[in-house]
């Protein structure tokens, strides 16, 4: 009888465990006052003004892939669904050069998560949205992704260190409206060091040095388009939501008129304006609007 007790009770504990496994790290996140919070577990390390987050590669069996590292969402109280945004291409970091390097190289990043997959590369990638999760009877939420660095020929990539961009955000069921607007760009990093060639204290020198990257800062953003709708009411005659289309940061009005920003310039479409047509750097837009 005590036999059957005691493996009951380690069965229990067993499932308990397993449901509080929250996965390496645990990239975890909160909504709170209109804003979601990035690393209120404190399992991430500062990368310049970034948060980044270090996913290893530790399986003997699978060097080069990692399935443990847990999304973790608390107080998402307006249901839809929970996915991630690439910010950046894939950047890897070069021992000789000291630095990040943003092409030149082969490797490519897979993020899987269910059926959906993204592929990031030194070249493309940038903007991806994937899923994390969908949000019905909980506002709480944990899933893991696989992350996958490979080369496309087949070879194994380089030991090292592997870097892309991404924010956390939340749409509705139709993918049209943002529910939790998105968070500012953390890192995540991928370590490399299948054939004992870049140990911790090798990546810990890597993560001293910020890569060069423009990142999207979306509450200046909401800020040009509020200011080029006070400015521009002909074009822009009413406040309007925020979005993301085809790719890009968008607002849209009743006049069929579009404004939207993508890979650091500003494009608009439609009514009087006609097919899509870039009016220049955000950068610019930043200094005129005095923002």
């Amino acid at each position: 009888m005590i036999k059957y007790v005691f493996v009951g009770l380690f069965l229990f504990f067993f499932n308990v465990m397993a449901m509080a496994h929250e996965g390496e790290p645990n990239m975890a996140f909160a909504w709170r006052d209109g804003k979601i919070e990035i690393d209120i577990r404190h399992q991430g390390r500062l990368l310049g003004d970034h948060t980044a987050f270090v996913i290893p590669f530790a399986d003997a069996l699978s060097p080069y892939r990692m399935g443990d590292s847990g999304f973790t969402g608390i107080d998402f109280d307006q249901g839809g669904i929970v996915g991630y945004q690439t910010e950046s291409t894939l950047l890897k970091w070069s021992n000789e050069q000291s630095q990040w390097l943003r092409e030149g190289f082969s490797e490519q990043l897979i993020i899987s998560r269910l059926s959906d997959e993204k592929i990031v590369t030194d070249k493309k990638g940038n903007g991806l949205q994937g899923f994390i999760a969908k949000l019905t009877s909980s506002s709480n939420f944990e899933a893991h992704a696989i992350f996958r660095i490979e080369n496309p020929e087949g070879s194994s990539p380089d030991d090292g260190a592997y870097m892309v961009f991404i924010n956390i955000l939340g749409l509705d069921e139709s993918g049209e409206r943002i529910l939790y607007k998105p968070s500012d760009p953390f890192a995540l990093v991928f370590h490399i060091n299948a054939q004992k060639n870049f140990d911790s204290l090798a990546l810990s020198q890597a993560l001293k040095v910020t890569p060069e990257v423009n990142l999207n800062d979306y509450n200046r953003l909401d800020a040009l388009f509020d200011w080029a709708e006070s400015q521009y009411g002909q074009l822009f005659p009413h406040a309007a939501e925020s979005r993301f289309l085809f790719g890009y940061y968008a607002r849209c009005y009743d006049n069929s008129v579009c404004v939207g920003i993508k890979d650091g310039k500003i494009y608009t479409a439609g009514g009087i304006l006609g097919d899509i047509t870039e009016q220049g750097s955000i950068e610019a837009f930043y200094s005129h609007a005095g923002l």
